[in-house]
């Protein structure tokens, strides 16, 4: 479902008063990249300790949150973007050098790692690579997955806590292990398609 910033600060403040400082400190934040750095769009809450590199070269869309300590590093020529209503949890290192495409409403769990950068372990330099990966709209990466080069995830699939994603991942499927493998099916309700329409239409009633 599609992030209410006002709800979700509400709510915070309630189960933890304490929190009020914290609530301030992300403020200041999402402030700087949102209208200093230009690179996050309206409801975008960005908390303390996240740190945007190359700012100029990422953007997210609206209605997001990027929790605590997500280090996000695009690259002097790459680029990074989320669409809106992503959720990245604590922790999470996203390296951009290649090119990095995150759909709608995606979700990555705590200390997920997505790089776009290779080397050459035949080349005594270990030359470096830099290939694009794609995640779908609606996918959900588990904690402390790790997404490689080149990769495309389809939308809505699910990829299992520790898992390392090497190849493609279909769409609507759940996907674990190291290297992950598609261990079963979703049933998606109607279409994907017909599916994201109606959470769209959700986000923009809101």
């Amino acid at each position: 479902m599609p992030i209410n910033k006002y709800q979700f600060i509400v709510t915070l403040l309630k189960t933890n008063p304490g929190e009020l400082f914290d609530v301030l400190g992300s403020a200041l934040t999402t402030f700087e990249y949102r209208f200093i750095k230009r690179c996050i769009g309206k409801n975008t809450i960005i908390r303390q300790k996240t740190v945007i590199r190359n700012y100029a070269n990422v953007k997210i869309g609206e209605g997001s949150i990027l929790q605590d300590y997500v280090y996000i590093r695009a690259g002097v020529q790459g680029s990074i973007v989320l669409g809106k209503g992503c959720m990245v949890n604590s922790f999470c290192r996203i390296f951009g050098h290649g090119g990095i495409e995150i759909g709608n409403y995606a979700q990555l769990g705590p200390g997920v790692t997505i790089t776009t950068t290779d080397h050459d372990y035949n080349q005594s330099n270990r030359s470096e690579t830099f290939k694009k990966v794609t995640i779908g709209s609606r996918a959900w990466i588990g904690a402390n997955a790790t997404i490689l080069p080149g990769v495309t995830i389809g939308e809505n699939t699910v990829v299992g806590a520790g898992s390392i994603v090497s190849k493609d991942l279909p769409p609507n499927v759940v996907a674990v292990g190291a290297p992950a493998r598609v261990i079963k099916e979703i049933d998606v309700p109607g279409n994907s398609n017909n599916f994201l329409h109606q959470q769209e239409a959700v986000f923009e009633q809101r």
